[in-house]
């Protein structure tokens, strides 16, 4: 008789628990419907654009009369920002990264979430100082050189090449354009930007996705790391690699693995700032050759805001879409900037001028 009383409150048990799991998951459902249709957001609208320092106006309204909401928290990108009661508030855009800005509402009623809206907005910076150039010196340049990755270290210019069958790394004089020093890579790679972080240069390389890692004093290959985007512009800013792939996007990564610490998306007053090459860490700040233009935009590496565009149209006259504008290296001993391109025949040492408004 005992077996049997002990069977059956097993049973009940067992009937009691699937029951809970479906009441729990019913109202898991029903929760989620709450969430999703007893709230309309009303402003700001999605994709909405907006600048540093614009008032938001976040209003959003409530549909269902059952729905009771005593708290609303308003997050960005992730991090609470402010609670506020009633179904208005007024905030200031002001964070520190430029470009897509994730919003969330979290409507709650004794602490409780019970309702949930969210959108996503376009913050762009101020409109950036526009620059033209004065030319200070010429230097003659191999026109054979397509030109991926440009520095300037202890007297000698440093160049990293393209193109399959023709890719090298390769130290140079100055005065003359004469080559010191080279390395070639295999001809199923395609060599892309190059920079110095202490005693190692690091050259990336386009589709293939890997980054060479050399001695600078003997150019023997230490290392290759992989990564999981193309490869385009790199240069060092403090004790990271800032690489870019051809978007909006710098990714700061670990020189030791290419893991990626941060990154920023680049934008201008007018939008997202894409197709940044060739890059160089020069006074603070991120120079990018934008390929296929007379164009060189200077990044704030925090923020990712462009604060200078610099204007070389006219510089070289043989310049065209595939020869194009790439190259930019900085002597910092001398504040020294050397501009070129790539098949150029000249490289260019330069000042930058202030536009006048």
């Amino acid at each position: 008789m005992l077996r049997y009383l002990l069977l059956y409150l097993l049973f009940m048990n067992i009937c009691a628990c699937k029951n809970g799991r479906q009441a729990d998951k019913t109202n898991t459902e029903a929760l989620k419907n709450i969430k999703k249709n007893n709230v309309a957001l009303i402003s700001p609208q999605n994709g909405q654009q907006v600048k540093q320092n614009d008032i938001i106006d976040i209003a959003y309204e409530i549909k269902s009369d059952s729905l009771n909401i005593d708290t609303t928290v308003l997050f960005v990108n992730n991090r609470e920002i402010v609670r506020f009661s009633g179904t208005n508030y007024k905030w200031t855009m002001n964070e520190k990264r430029t470009g897509t800005q994730s919003l969330r509402l979290s409507m709650r009623n004794k602490g409780i979430e019970v309702a949930n809206a969210s959108c996503v907005l376009k913050y762009f910076p101020q409109s950036p100082q526009y620059y033209t150039y004065s030319i200070v010196k010429q230097y003659p340049h191999n026109s054979k050189f397509f030109t991926q990755g440009l520095f300037f270290d202890e007297g000698f210019l440093y160049e990293g090449t393209g193109q399959y069958g023709s890719s090298a790394l390769l130290q140079m004089e100055l005065a003359t354009g004469n080559v010191i020093k080279s390395i070639n890579l295999s001809n199923d790679f395609f060599g892309e930007g190059i920079t110095l972080l202490g005693e190692k240069i690091y050259q990336l390389s386009w589709h293939e996705r890997q980054c060479f890692v050399y001695d600078k004093n003997s150019f023997d290959k230490l290392s290759t790391l992989s990564y999981s985007n193309e490869g385009w512009g790199i240069t060092t800013v403090d004790n990271l690699l800032a690489v870019s792939n051809g978007s909006a996007i710098i990714s700061f990564v670990n020189p030791e693995n290419f893991a990626e610490i941060r990154r920023i998306e680049v934008c201008n007053n007018k939008g997202n700032v894409s197709q940044l090459n060739e890059l160089e860490f020069i006074d603070g700040l991120i120079w990018a050759n934008v390929w296929q233009s007379n164009t060189i935009v200077m990044i704030n590496p925090e923020s990712g805001a462009v604060v200078g565009e610099i204007d070389l149209s006219g510089i070289y006259h043989d310049a065209n879409q595939e020869n194009c504008l790439n190259g930019i290296a900085y002597d910092l001993k001398n504040n020294r900037i050397f501009i070129t391109g790539k098949r150029w025949t000249k490289l260019f040492e330069i000042k930058i001028v202030k536009k006048q408004k």
